[in-house]
């Protein structure tokens, strides 16, 4: 990230391609001069108004909104253009604003002036990347958090407090020879620790995973082609999502979407939900690929998802041709319930379903959710996702701080702390762990509290 933040910098801020409507964004010193010389005379800040630009002799129409600094994003001048979306246009705006002084701003570049100007912490700063990046409901919850700053405060809260701790340590360093002053007893020191100790622990113990919300347990409808698979596809999904015939054959390739289920212990959790091409005698070389595909994907299925309509589950490879016994990880679903009179009934099904009406989708959702409850990662109002690097910084934090109170075993009983510096260097190794989630913390900003919550008396 360049070190100079106080030029203008301009970027596209829409996604890339067509749309209606696309997004100019600029940040500096220099940004309402910028606005001046293509054409946006005269701004009120935070209000939009339509504006007319021009770009190298192109009179294009936009809406125009400005935000004067410190009270902006990233605590500068900032604007946004908004403008039609076609990608021509859009780039003739940014090299006129290029033209005119502004400067391309590399990947990240708002949000890290936003980080510079105390707008965001580091956790919030991922989260804004991870919105981004979410492609599940799961993912996109999870973001939100970190963008709301929850793991920040959490953090922050411990840190102020370990950074406590520590300047009293600190202190009874300095006042090794007055015997009169003791910051802290080795007792009072383990009794915080202890509760700064529960408190990491318990965070880790309600948070999950980044890899978790990644790597989404797979479950896949199997079965003979026209046996309602897609019809169920999107009826657990809640939306038309796989397109549905009564031509034997409509899926080819394997379609995945995320589906939403409530957890076993309470809350929501994931799961990633694949259609496949219903499986019988291939009839030439597209319906040989399309099978091929499904057999590679039924392989890796962490749930299966039997579909029959009467035919019987008779298929291979999921069924044991010898035992007649489906996988130990799978569901029998039974479709089209409503005919049963026109249809044999399924004895050993594990759940009879009318997709079309939503009959006995509940049911299967909770079969899916049971089956798959150790590998699914539930999410609740209070649970965090943990990135690597927090995860990292959590743990890290935590041995340094037992590392602290076994040292402080065999001196409980004492009156003042012995091996005041080890213990310290010991409490500043977990307190860089933690200021390292959301910032940095420095020796001044120690040293300050010593005299902020400590009177010594001298």
């Amino acid at each position: 990230m360049p070190a100079a933040t106080d030029d203008t910098i301009v970027a596209v801020s829409s996604p890339p391609g067509r749309s209606r409507r696309g997004l100019v964004r600029l940040s500096g010193n220099r940004t309402l001069s910028v606005l001046r010389e293509i054409g946006v005379c005269g701004t009120t800040d935070r209000l939009l108004r339509p504006v007319r630009l021009s770009a190298d002799g192109l009179a294009l129409p936009a809406l125009c909104v400005t935000f004067r600094g410190p009270a902006s994003y990233t605590g500068q001048d900032m604007a946004e253009l908004q403008m039609p979306g076609h990608p021509a246009l859009l780039d003739r705006l940014l090299h006129a604003a290029l033209r005119r002084g502004a400067r391309l701003a590399e990947p990240g570049e708002f949000t890290f002036r936003a980080f510079l100007a105390g707008k965001l912490d580091l956790t919030q700063a991922e989260g804004v990347a991870a919105t981004i990046a979410a492609v599940s409901d799961a993912q996109l919850a999870a973001a939100s958090m970190l963008r709301e700053g929850m793991l920040g405060r959490v953090a922050s809260d411990m840190v102020h407090q370990l950074a406590d701790t520590l300047a009293l340590v600190e202190a009874g360093i300095d006042f090794t020879d007055q015997e009169d002053v003791v910051p802290i007893s080795p007792a009072a020191l383990d009794a915080r620790l202890e509760t700064i100790l529960g408190r990491l622990t318990d965070l880790l113990s309600r948070s999950r995973s980044w890899g978790a919300l990644e790597a989404l347990p797979h479950v896949v409808l199997a079965g003979a082609p026209s046996t309602g698979k897609s019809t169920l596809f999107n009826a657990l999904l809640g939306r038309r999502r796989a397109v549905i015939s009564d031509t034997p054959g409509t899926t080819r390739d394997a379609l995945r979407e995320p589906l939403t289920l409530d957890a076993p212990g309470g809350g929501r959790c994931e799961v990633m939900l694949v259609d496949v091409a219903g499986l019988d005698t291939p009839a030439g070389a597209l319906d040989r690929e399309a099978q091929a595909i499904a057999r590679r994907t039924i392989e890796r299925a962490d749930l299966l998802l039997l579909i029959d309509d009467g035919g019987g589950y008779s298929f291979s490879p999921m069924i044991d041709t010898e035992k007649k016994t489906p996988p130990p990880n799978a569901i029998r679903v039974r479709t089209k319930s409503d005919l049963l009179s026109a249809r044999p009934a399924i004895a050993n099904a594990d759940v009879s379903v009318i997709a079309p009406t939503g009959v006995g989708l509940s049911e299967l959702r909770r079969l899916i959710a049971a089956r798959l409850a150790d590998r699914l990662s539930a999410s609740t109002e209070h649970s965090l996702a943990l990135q690597p690097r927090h995860e990292a910084s959590l743990r890290a934090a935590v041995a340094r701080l037992r590392e602290t109170r076994e040292s402080l075993r065999s001196q409980l009983a004492g009156h003042a702390l012995g091996h005041a510096e080890l213990v310290a260097d010991l409490l500043r190794s977990g307190l860089d762990e933690l200021a390292a989630l959301g910032g940095v913390m420095t020796p001044d900003d120690v040293i300050g509290r010593v005299f902020a919550t400590f009177c010594v008396g001298k």
